[in-house]
């Protein structure tokens, strides 16, 4: 007997961090190991008892080796922001897409702390200090949304 396993319909609650210089000029982007050329905010989900900002802080620690004292938290986007995936990269794990809570750090560490290497989750190969509309325009699609949401946030919001 064949069974037939719908795939997840859920989105996965995760949180996501957008990182900038002390000039708030400059954001700190990630070039994913499977996805040359491509940007990406660090983002991961959330575990269950553990709050949004918790979840930022553990994710950017296994993943980029930026501790929680290297940041100074400037801000938290108003509301959760969802993006759908390709029906092609659903899963189990991810369900149909991701609703993320972001939350706006400057960085205060130096840029020898950021180590892609001797992490727990080897997820990104590169970093940049780029203009955050090139966050934007050098995403995965299915991101551009969030992130030209993310960006306007700051320069409306918490520029200096």
């Amino acid at each position: 007997m064949l069974i037939f396993e719908a795939p997840d319909d859920k989105f996965r609650a995760s949180a996501g961090a957008f990182i900038t210089n002390k000039d708030r000029n400059a954001v700190l982007a990630f070039q994913r190991v499977n996805r040359k050329g491509s940007r990406q905010l660090p983002q991961g989900g959330i575990k269950i008892g553990e709050t949004p900002l918790d979840a930022i802080y553990r994710e950017l620690e296994e993943e980029t080796g930026i501790t929680s004292d290297s940041l100074v938290l400037i801000g938290e986007y108003p509301e959760w922001i969802t993006y759908e995936l390709p029906e092609k990269l659903r899963s189990k794990k991810h369900g149909r897409g991701q609703t993320q809570k972001f939350f706006y750090f400057e960085y205060i560490g130096e840029e020898k702390d950021i180590d892609l290497v001797n992490v727990r989750d080897k997820e990104f190969s590169e970093f940049y200090w780029v203009d955050p509309n090139d966050v934007v325009n050098k995403s995965i699609n299915f991101r551009k949304g969030i992130y030209k949401k993310l960006v306007k946030y700051l320069e409306e919001n918490l520029k200096k």
